[in-house]
């Protein structure tokens, strides 16, 4: 067998030390100058005065100044919550309220709807309104303390029916689902407003944690504008030649 001859012996390595250069002992050629004196005694520089803007014309001469005088809205024409309660007739129901008209159905939801969740859902103060029923008319509100509606629901034509969350209108969406379900809280209690072919118009969900029977008045009340609608067509037939 073959074997390469073992690597001889060899000394330690060493090195001289670096020479420094000459210009390391020599530093004068690396000193700065000073800066020169630049204050504004020393400068001769001459100044300059601006004379102030003159007006060519009135800007607000083709404006529409009557317009813009005007104030923002006439609180005369308000709809506050305080004046329905004042009216002539009061109201009938009044609370806070998730709003929602429900999923949408669109075309890709009807064409495609393996790419949609089994149920939608929403938080509930995402939807949170304040609500207030009169006569026949649902007036939605941000706040309750707003000076206007954001919109108003005419509810004489739908029917109020209390969803059983367990087995929704296939329309409905679910409201702050509880963890590892689909189903809405448990404080949480859903009508939902079906017209007449029993399509989903609107859907309202309460708050029962200190009103149980919220849902219950809010059904009452949808009832009994029912109840004046039906009266009030009535009397337009009675009035017709």
């Amino acid at each position: 067998m073959n074997l390469a001859e073992p690597a001889p012996e060899v000394e330690a390595a060493t090195a001289d030390a670096a020479v420094a250069p000459e210009s390391v002992y020599n530093d004068n050629e690396y000193l700065v100058a000073p800066a020169p004196d630049v204050s504004s005694e020393s400068l001769d520089v001459e100044t300059y005065k601006v004379a102030p803007a003159v007006m060519v014309d009135d800007p607000r001469r083709f404006a529409p100044n009557d317009k813009l005088n005007e104030p923002y809205r006439n609180p005369e024409l308000d709809v506050p919550v305080e004046k329905l309660r004042t009216g002539s007739t009061g109201i009938t129901f009044e609370s806070q309220a998730g709003i929602s008209r429900g999923i949408q159905m669109t075309c890709t939801r009807q064409c495609l709807p393996f790419l949609y969740d089994e149920r939608d859902f929403v938080s509930y103060g995402e939807i949170s309104r304040y609500i207030v029923l009169k006569d026949t008319f649902c007036f939605v509100y941000g706040e309750q303390t707003d000076p206007n509606p954001l919109y108003i629901v005419p509810i004489d034509s739908l029917n109020a029916v209390v969803e059983d969350p367990k087995k929704p209108h296939k329309r409905s969406i679910t409201v702050s689902p509880m963890a590892n379900t689909n189903l809405q809280g448990d404080t949480l209690e859903t009508v939902l407003l079906l017209d007449v072919r029993g399509s989903l118009a609107y859907q309202f969900t309460f708050d029962t944690t200190d009103d149980e029977d919220v849902s219950k008045r809010f059904v009452e009340a949808v009832g009994l504008a029912n109840s004046i609608g039906k009266a009030n067509d009535k009397g337009t037939e009675k009035t017709e030649p």
